[in-house]
């Protein structure tokens, strides 16, 4: 059965304002310190580094294909991982957004959602590559991990109308402009007919996790999978 782990900030070498498990190499932290902590990040789950894949993510849907000629150091541009291979760990970045992890018995996914993901349905282009792999949206379940909640994530006006016209199950109240990505994921999942748990903390309103909101520059927690 895949296994899956979400990481904190707490444990790594990164200095303020990176302290301390960043895994992040995009955010200004010492790359340095970001390869110790990958690298105590696959010895916690007894692979190699080189065997730990993450993705350069830019808010879209593409997804990219980890297989036994993937190079992890060759970072593919997208905003989901998916391998059928055994002894890769998918890892996915946030820092605000939601960490998702689908799972089976012979197909994983790492998937970044944020707004944008989330319009553009990264999940279902996620799916498709389940489908096309033989396995059954019944032998699928998710995982979501700490994001920020729906009291916390304030957008625009203009943003709050787009995300909400596209999937209703993120509204909170035109009042205030807040989104809730979890929870228009969940009515995504539940569309999709996949299980899922959720976490329940809140990035922001919580210290032991890095929060772009919270703090601007910072740095990224994962959540990462593998067979």
């Amino acid at each position: 059965m895949p296994q899956t782990l979400f990481t904190s900030r707490n444990g790594g070498v990164s200095a303020a304002p990176f302290d301390s498990m960043n895994l992040a190499l995009h955010v200004g932290d010492d790359p340095k310190a970001v390869s110790v902590n990958r690298a105590l990040l696959a010895k916690q789950i007894g692979i190699s580094s080189d065997q730990l894949y993450f993705m350069n993510q830019v808010h879209g849907r593409n997804v990219a294909v980890i297989d036994e000629y993937s190079n992890s150091l060759n970072e593919p541009t997208a905003d989901a991982l998916f391998t059928r291979s055994k002894g890769k760990a998918l890892a996915v970045l946030v820092a605000d957004c939601t960490p998702l992890l689908l799972k089976s018995e012979r197909a994983i996914a790492a998937v970044h959602i944020g707004r944008r993901g989330l319009v553009a349905n990264v999940l279902e282009a996620t799916l498709r590559l389940f489908d096309e792999s033989g396995v059954s949206r019944n032998e699928i379940s998710a995982e979501l991990g700490p994001s920020i909640c729906g009291d916390c994530y304030e957008v625009d006006l203009k943003t709050y109308t787009e995300v909400v016209a596209k999937t209703p199950r993120a509204a909170t109240t035109i009042e205030s402009h807040c989104l809730d990505i979890s929870s228009g994921l969940k009515s995504q999942l539940e569309s999709a007919e996949i299980a899922f748990t959720s976490s329940e903390i809140c990035v922001k309103q919580t210290s032991g996790f890095f929060s772009y909101r919270r703090e601007g520059q910072t740095g990224r927690q994962a959540g990462v999978i593998w067979l």
